[in-house]
């Protein structure tokens, strides 16, 4: 297990993180992204608009990272992403782990209906390494 009980539940709180992807020279693309770690497995789950560049950059070189802070606190995790295109799941991921985080069950269990005519996507980061100072 790459994520400790300590480390878990610091991600746990409702922080943003800020996602990094790789763009086409190398360079760094960052992005303020709301997320929900897994409840049962090493994975983060994320949801965006299709269209933009991190899209893009993932579909060349899946690796990416994410770092969630608080002052110097912090833990950053990195793997690989894993698009996911079925609409039925992006709901399930954005109702049920990312948006109750942020807003509140009631809020939360519903946000699918705010975003659904947006073309969208999710992402799965699954964990390989993790950096962590909590």
């Amino acid at each position: 297990m790459l994520i400790d009980d300590k480390t878990r539940a610091f991600l746990e709180e409702p922080r943003c993180c800020v996602m990094a992807t790789i763009n086409r020279d190398g360079t760094p693309q960052q992005t303020v992204m709301w997320y929900a770690l897994d409840p049962i497995e090493e994975v983060i789950h994320l949801n965006f608009t299709r269209g933009c560049l991190k899209e893009r950059n993932l579909r060349r070189d899946s690796r990416m990272s994410i770092t969630v802070e608080d002052g110097f606190r912090y833990v950053t995790l990195a793997g690989r992403a894993e698009i996911v295109e079925d609409r039925v799941q992006q709901e399930r991921d954005v109702n049920e782990l990312i948006a109750p985080r942020y807003i509140g069950q009631r809020l939360g269990s519903r946000r699918w209906e705010v975003i659904q005519g947006s073309d969208r996507l999710g992402v799965r980061l699954r964990v390989e390494k993790v950096h962590a100072r909590v």
